[in-house]
């Protein structure tokens, strides 16, 4: 006899453990896969021992088991909607199953009376899109000569996603008859709270002689309403003995969704809050500032009524003053050179030069504290100017005959530095020209300090750092980029992809650059969610970064988690209609329709449609113009109201006008009969 299901179920867990107990040698293990006969991998299969009917195992979501089972012992296969099936095992190692749905057998069951009902009967009804949630409620009745008082009823209805090969098993309905219910409570050595059923049960309080009627609704959440749905109910019946009836009917197909064709526009906002704009940061760089000074002929003193020596030498300590009073900045490196002029002995101009370099050191250093002199870095050099630069000088100034006599005599005399200069003074042009003129201008003392200084970089400066080093930037440094320097759309968006990728956590590049996309219509995301979703750790969020986020999820049928950011936004004009549209998509209609009805003709239809106003959609549609998608609407209006041949006629002008909404209308509950009979006269043809 066989076990009733509730015991198979709770018997579960101890048969797996006696068997596993209970194993011998003649024990192995059987593997396997169980499809249906269109050979898709069947979940929830359950697996008895047919010895002793004990649950072994039950399939996962690929369909497979795995059972430990006596060699020559037998598999019982069964799951409602489905014919149980027995394979003996013959030592096999793996074993795969096909089953195939059960037919209706009422053994038990006498039906004389003719325009009964013999079955159990669930009402076709929809599956209704509201937000995320797929809504489905029917009614089932139940013939009370199929029914009897020792007799329960379990309905499983299962939620197919056809496009994504997904199932869902919904709540479950237990309707017992009386006395099975009392019998069930009464039983021995049987708990109900370990009855995973007993939550879903409704007893016959009383018997009748009319059909029973029962009610039952649930919702499931979807990640995309616009799939292929259909919902199935398993149904099966037993007494104190055995399963006597077993049925599957498909109660819904596709789903009831006329938020499809709303038509909406939320257009992306930068932020606009500026105490979430990146502050400024000052950034290390390196500056180069330079001083001349000049000295008399063979003079190592530096007199500062010579040429510009006393403007040169005050404008060099007020930088470094400058310099050293600035808590941002630090003297990193001083570097003297000084020259003299050819004339004379070379050894004693090497030595003059020194004596100069080193008087006008001495003099700048007595000007710095003894920190900056102890942590700068001071280079120095002494030379003597060639007479090459004489004459590069002479050529200059046109002066080429003299050039030439000078480039002559460095000719004759290469490398012979005081022979050069004994035959350059006995030039007939020297003493009237040379001294007075070009001598001075190659006696000097010349300064070069580098400074690290922390500053604000100019807009040209970033711009330059970008187009060699873009990841030192700073979110303010890139914030100015793409908000200042930028000059083309395309600039812009280089500019917030590299600040980004530079810098993860940026949520006003984020933001913004969410706003270039979604006003091109482009809603993105992926762009915001990491920001905005639960536990985050930032602290505070820019609306316009909720705004965008709305627009994107909207987008993308993130329904439920837009209602949740529009709860966070004021309620002011700027944000208002994201609030409405998330309103609407998350089925609250009565609220927002007469908002957006306004907007537009298709909006009212779209609104009524849901609100299940058909009459009035019916009217209304009719008034629509002759895009593709007011003759779709005007065919689903006319069908819910079996306006026919009206509904056949405005699906043919939508196809036709445009073929991919095919598509839609083989998933829309409310055309699907439809497009059944359009293909079925296709193929006719």
């Amino acid at each position: 006899m066989e076990m009733t299901t509730a015991k198979r179920i709770l018997s579960s867990i101890a048969a797996i453990l006696m068997i596993a107990l209970a194993a011998t040698a003649r024990d192995i293990n059987v593997r396997g896969i169980v499809t249906n006969s269109q050979g898709e991998p069947m979940q929830g299969v359950c697996i008895y021992n047919a010895e002793n009917e004990q649950l072994l195992t039950s399939t996962n979501e690929e369909g497979k088991y795995l059972v430990i089972i006596d060699g020559d012992g037998k598999l019982v296969f069964s799951i409602l909607g489905m014919e149980d099936t027995e394979v003996p095992v013959e030592g096999r190692l793996t074993i795969d199953v096909m089953l195939t749905r059960s037919s209706i057998t009422l053994d038990e069951v006498l039906v004389k009376a003719k325009g009964k009902l013999k079955t159990v009967a669930p009402e076709p009804t929809d599956i209704e899109i509201k937000g995320n949630y797929a809504h489905i409620k029917t009614r089932i009745k139940v013939p009370h000569r199929l029914f009897g008082s020792s007799t329960r009823l379990i309905i499983q209805p299962a939620l197919y996603n056809v496009s994504a090969s997904k199932m869902w098993y919904l709540k479950p309905l237990v309707f017992d008859g009386r006395r099975y219910n009392i019998t069930q409570d009464r039983m021995l050595d049987f708990d109900l709270n370990d009855d995973p059923l007993t939550p879903y049960v409704e007893v016959q309080k009383h018997s009748s002689r009319k059909d029973d009627m029962i009610f039952w609704s649930d919702s499931v959440y979807l990640d995309n309403p616009d799939h292929d749905f259909h919902c199935d109910m398993l149904m099966a019946m037993e007494n104190y003995n055995r399963v006597f009836y077993r049925d599957t009917t498909t109660i819904a197909r596709g789903t009831v969704n006329p938020m499809r064709f709303f038509q909406y526009n939320l257009i992306g906002t930068e932020v606009t809050d500026t105490t979430f704009y990146p502050t400024p940061e000052m950034q290390m760089r390196d500056t180069r500032g330079d001083v001349m000074l000049t000295f008399r002929v063979n003079d190592a003193r530096l007199d500062m009524d010579q040429g510009n020596n006393r403007s040169e030498m005050n404008s060099l300590l007020s930088q470094l003053q400058r310099i050293e009073n600035d808590p941002d900045a630090a003297l990193k490196s001083f570097y003297i050179y000084s020259t003299s002029s050819p004339e004379g002995n070379y050894e004693k101009n090497v030595t003059l030069s020194q004596r100069r370099m080193q008087s006008a050191l001495d003099l700048i250093m007595d000007n710095l504290s003894p920190t900056t002199r102890r942590y700068m870095e001071v280079k120095s050099d002494a030379s003597v100017e060639p007479w090459e630069t004489l004459v590069k000088m002479l050529r200059a100034d046109s002066l080429n005959t003299e050039a030439d006599a000078v480039a002559e005599i460095i000719a004759r005399y290469p490398g012979q530095m005081d022979m050069q200069s004994v035959r350059v003074r006995k030039l007939p042009f020297y003493s009237s020209l040379i001294p007075e003129k070009y001598l001075p201008r190659m006696r000097k003392v010349s300064y070069e300090f580098l400074t690290s200084q922390y500053r604000y970089l100019t807009d040209d400066e970033i711009a330059e750092v970008y187009k060699t080093d873009p990841k030192s930037l700073s979110r303010f440094e890139f914030f100015r980029l793409y908000r200042y320097v930028a000059k083309t759309p395309a600039e812009k968006e280089e500019y917030l992809k590299k600040a980004l990728e530079t810098h993860p956590n940026f949520i006003v590049a984020a933001t913004d650059l969410s706003a270039m996309k979604l006003e091109r219509g482009e809603a993105d995301y992926d762009l915001l969610a990491a920001y905005l979703k639960p536990g985050n750790k930032t602290k505070k969020i820019p609306d316009e970064s909720r705004l965008n986020h709305i627009a994107a999820c909207l987008a993308s049928h993130h329904y439920l988690e837009a209602d949740s950011l529009a709860s966070l936004l004021p309620d002011t004009p700027k944000f208002h209609k994201a609030k409405v549209y998330t309103d609407v998509f998350n089925g609250r209609y009565e609220e927002a329709m007469q908002e957006v009805a306004a907007e537009s003709p298709i909006n009212e239809v779209v609104i009524l449609l849901a609100l299940k106003a058909n009459d009035q959609a019916w009217r209304k549609a009719s008034k629509l113009g002759g895009s593709a998608e007011e003759e779709y609407l005007k065919a689903v209006a006319a069908n819910r109201v079996d306006e026919y041949m009206a509904a056949v006629s405005h699906l043919e002008n939508a196809l036709r006008l445009k073929p991919e909404l095919k598509e839609i209308a083989k998933i829309d509950g409310d055309l699907i009969d439809l497009m059944e009979e359009r293909e079925e006269e296709e193929e006719q043809i």
